[in-house]
Order: structure tokens, then sequence, then C-alpha cells
């Protein structure tokens, strides 16, 4: 029981620590920095209380795990960082439970922290309000449709083109296009749904779009390999596939395994039925 106690104060200093980081960042708003202030100060109360009772609470800060969180902050958001921490305090919460059945006499103390934290998790909840968050249908929409497309583009050029620059250019020429169509039908979905800024969800469509087509492209206009690029394009595909699967996993409770296999395989079911007509295409264009 000690082992737990020990790792609970030192998970409660951490927190402290980290709340107290991210209400420095900014983008913040105020009344965020308020919320993330007041519960760093219940994440130290709660530090000395189980410090008091721990038999070896090392207190030493932890710097590289906050930089890790902070770079998360800035890949995922704020919304994304907090349902993640707020994830793993289900698990200690049931590691406080284990403590009150070992420790009866503290149950009025542990049960009081316990009632804090569910109040750190609602606080955040209201007081976070980040645009990705409430335009992610849009973002995603962007994001899904360009790399299937795209993905299929580039796996048809193995044996549809002669060169990189080709393929790359085509690839661009075809994401603006797209990017702009795109756009187009998330204003109009956006303003027959009502819920959303339709001209923001457009440009959100749009950006995310365009951002994935100039990615998928860099390694053909880098490369004079057609095969060496199309690794790499794929490469970054999937792992935008991971990023985009994990913060939908974490934003929707969802499994994220799950969410990456589904997403990889249909990425890849696509790719390889367009390289065989791709393929097929390219030997029609030889032999006219």
């Amino acid at each position: 029981m000690s082992g737990i106690v020990d790792y609970i104060c030192r998970d409660e200093l951490f927190s402290y620590n980290l709340y107290k980081s991210l209400a420095k960042k900014p983008f913040i708003t105020r009344e965020l920095k308020n919320i993330l202030l007041r519960a760093a100060e219940d994440e130290y109360k709660h530090y000395l209380f189980w410090k008091s009772i721990s038999s070896n609470c090392k207190t030493r800060f932890s710097t590289l795990k906050i930089l890790v969180y902070t770079v998360f902050f800035y890949l995922f958001g704020l919304t994304i960082l907090l349902k993640y921490l707020e994830s793993k305090e289900k698990t200690a919460i049931e590691m406080y439970k284990k403590v009150v059945e070992s420790r009866p006499e503290l149950a009025g103390i542990v049960e009081k922290i316990i009632d804090e934290e569910l109040k750190h998790e609602e606080e955040f909840i209201s007081g976070v309000d980040e645009a990705r968050v409430r335009y992610i249908g849009a973002i995603t929409l962007g994001i899904s449709d360009a790399l299937v497309e795209l993905t299929g583009i580039y796996t048809g050029s193995l044996g549809a083109f002669e060169n990189t620059l080709s393929a790359g250019l085509t690839g661009i020429l075809a994401g603006i296009a797209a990017s702009i169509s795109m756009g187009v039908a998330s204003y109009t979905q956006a303003k027959n749904e009502g819920r959303v800024k339709p001209w923001r969800a457009a440009l959100y469509t749009f950006t995310s779009y365009i951002t994935v087509a100039l990615l998928l492209a860099l390694p053909y206009l880098l490369s004079n390999s057609i095969l060496l690029a199309f690794i790499i394009m794929l490469i970054i595909a999937i792992g935008i596939v991971a990023y985009m699967s994990f913060y939908t996993a974490v934003l929707y409770s969802r499994n994220y395994v799950r969410e990456l296999a589904e997403t990889t395989l249909l990425l890849l079911g696509v790719s390889i039925i367009l390289y065989v007509l791709g393929s097929i295409l390219g030997e029609t264009l030889r032999a006219i």
C-alpha cells in the first residue's frame, strides 16, 4: 500500500507543476488560466497530504515530463491534453479507493480529494472552447478526403508517371482544385446544419486539405526516385492518420488502436486498388 501512496504523492506534485506551466501558455483565456491556477493550488494541498503519510515520496521536479506534456499541448491542443489527463484521473481515483480500504480513517479526507478532482474535470470542460474542437468535423473532412484521394493519385503514379516531378505537380494541382471544392462543400453543409459558422468551417476544411496535399507532395519534389518518394509519402500519410486517430480517440473516448487500424487498412486498400489501375493505365499509354 505504501507504494500506491508514494505514486499518488508524486503524481499530485507533477499535476501541480503541470497546471502551473499550462496556465502560463499563450492562447489560454483568463478564465481558463484562473481555473488552472485554482486546480494547481488544490493539487499542491493534495500533495502535502499524501506526503504526510508517504514513506518515500520523491519530490524531484520532472523537467522532461513537463516538456513532453508541453509538446503534447502544442501538437494536440489543451482540450485533448486535459481529456487525456482526465482518463488518467479515473485510474488515480481507483487508487484512492484502495487506500481507503486499507486505511478507513482516511476516508473523509480522501473523499474530499476525489470531489475536488472531479470538480477540476468539470471546470476544465466548461472552461475550454477551442476552435479546432468545435470544427473537428470540418478538419476531419478535409484531412480524410485528401489522404484517400492523394494517396490514390500517388499510388497510381507508380505505374503511370515516368518521373517524380510530374507526379508531385499532379498531386498539388489536384489538391488545390479539390481543396476549393471541399471548402465549398463544407460551407454548404455548415450553413444547412447551422451549428457552426459556415465560412470558418470552409476555411478549416480548405486549410486541412491543402496542408495534407503539400505534405504528401513534398517527397516527390525532393526525390528523383518514384519508389522512394512513394515510400516516404506513405509514411507521412500513416503519420497523419496516427495523429488524427489519436486526436479523435481521446476526444470521443474511443479505442486508439482500432481507430488507427481501420483508417490505415482503408488507406492501404484504396492504394492497392489504384496501383493496379495505374499500372494498367501506364501499360496502355505506353502501348499506344
